[in-house]
């Protein structure tokens, strides 16, 4: 029975794969006309935008607010990018930060534990203060997930 089964699997792989590569190249003929088509409407309505700005100012005049306006263009694009890299990193250092922190804590809590273990007074008060932190954790999550409604 698996004899059978090995070559039917490989072939529904081979017609699955078959059915990918055709769906991708037509996707990629498709997108690259599209792309063309919209890079001529695109350079056609600039040209057309120059055109009427010629016919108001002269063309030099209006070739030059044309290219001004895309370098501004051009300009509040790369300032969007090169914030948004800073905010990346900025995330990326603070979450490296935190989880550097809370490693730290574990590791001096887990260097701490043999004292704490041999020392009773010193195993009630980590026990209770433990306690009152998840109590305090659970008491602010729940005050924060539900507004309060105001008296009448």
């Amino acid at each position: 029975m698996m004899a059978g089964l090995g070559p039917l699997l490989a072939s529904l792989a081979a017609m699955d794969v078959a059915a990918f590569t055709r769906r991708l190249k037509r996707n990629v003929i498709l997108y690259a006309l599209a792309l063309i088509f919209l890079l001529t409407a695109y350079a056609l309505g600039v040209a057309a935008l120059a055109i009427q700005l010629g016919s108001l100012w002269g063309m030099p005049i209006a070739l030059l607010v044309v290219a001004g306006g895309a370098l501004v263009l051009a300009l509040i694009m790369y300032l969007w990018v090169v914030m948004e890299n800073r905010a990346e990193a900025r995330r990326k250092r603070e979450a490296a930060a935190s989880s550097s922190s809370k490693a730290l804590m574990v590791t001096a809590a887990i260097s701490a534990l043999p004292v704490i273990m041999k020392s009773r007074p010193l195993l009630l008060a980590s026990a209770a203060a433990g306690l009152g932190f998840l109590l305090t954790r659970n008491m602010g999550s729940n005050e924060r997930g539900h507004a309060r409604e105001p008296a009448e």
